[in-house]
């Protein structure tokens, strides 16, 4: 997947292999922006929901659910390796 930013959206863009599994780009918003760049490096679930912490002002249950769910629709798109 390739990150850009276009029209003021961030877009990933499937290449390679995941063009052929995924049609069409996948929208990030603010939030899973930040996400996905965390995931570009070696890091936790835990690491995830503290960079939403440190960011946002949401509570610790609020953030740990946003992170599921982020990772749940990655994992559903095939994107986690």
């Amino acid at each position: 997947m390739v990150l850009r930013e276009i029209a003021g959206e961030y877009l990933l863009i499937p290449t390679g292999e995941a063009a052929l599994k995924i049609h069409g780009m996948v929208t990030l918003s603010e939030s899973g922006l930040l996400l996905w760049k965390k995931l570009q490096e070696e890091c936790t679930e835990e690491s995830l929901v503290e960079a939403l912490l440190q960011t946002y002002e949401v509570d610790r249950e609020t953030a740990q659910a946003d992170v599921r769910e982020f990772l749940q629709q990655l994992e559903k798109a095939s994107l986690l390796t």
